[in-house]
């Protein structure tokens, strides 16, 4: 091969090189620029985001019940207070402040801790709750929303249903608590 045709051969292979980097380069920045985009509306807007993203796991519920025939699963864990609710550790917390003599236990958990699987559950569906390794099959008989502040324990009295879970929906403190009363399924 000549030192003419040598040196073209390198040219090109120079230039294919440097188009691959141009082309990673710009790939590379157009994932920065999502990153901080989705970095600042996280800071600019918490809540709105927080409400989207909410929206988006409780339509996958949703879709996962209806098309998959997924019957939802619960874990419940501690009994407690807001420091074994904040613990996060994907169960439901038997929650002593909500005790009653006129109510049945109400064990909450953080959406965004494994309380979200109640979010996409309405009046007549199952649920399944899992404690201590053993689970069982439960109707949804009640469902009560309310709002996140400035509520007591009173907006939930006669709530039906041996257990109730309780979540809140995403977003910020204008969106409401979900509890949902449970009665075992009875076989026969």
């Amino acid at each position: 091969m000549s030192d003419q045709a040598t040196m073209l051969a390198h040219t090109h292979a120079r230039k294919r090189r440097s188009a691959g980097r141009v082309a990673i380069g710009m790939l590379g920045g157009l994932l920065v620029a999502g990153g901080l985009s989705t970095g600042t509306a996280v800071l600019v807007w918490p809540d709105q985001v927080e409400e989207v993203y909410g929206g988006i796991q409780q339509d996958v519920g949703e879709w996962r019940v209806q098309n998959l025939q997924e019957v939802p699963l619960a874990h419940l864990g501690a009994t407690g207070g807001q420091t074994e609710l904040d613990y996060c550790d994907g169960t439901f917390t038997e929650m002593r402040s909500y005790r009653r003599h006129d109510m049945p236990p109400i064990w909450a958990a953080h959406n965004n801790c494994g309380g979200d699987v109640i979010l996409p559950v309405e009046l007549g569906d199952v649920i399944d709750l899992e404690q201590g390794g053993i689970v069982n099959r439960y109707n949804v008989v009640d469902i009560r929303e309310t709002p996140k502040v400035w509520v007591t324990t009173e907006a939930l009295i006669g709530l039906q249903g041996d257990v109730v879970l309780q979540s809140c929906y995403y977003g910020g403190t204008d969106v409401p608590m979900k509890f949902i009363g449970l009665d075992p399924v009875v076989d026969g």
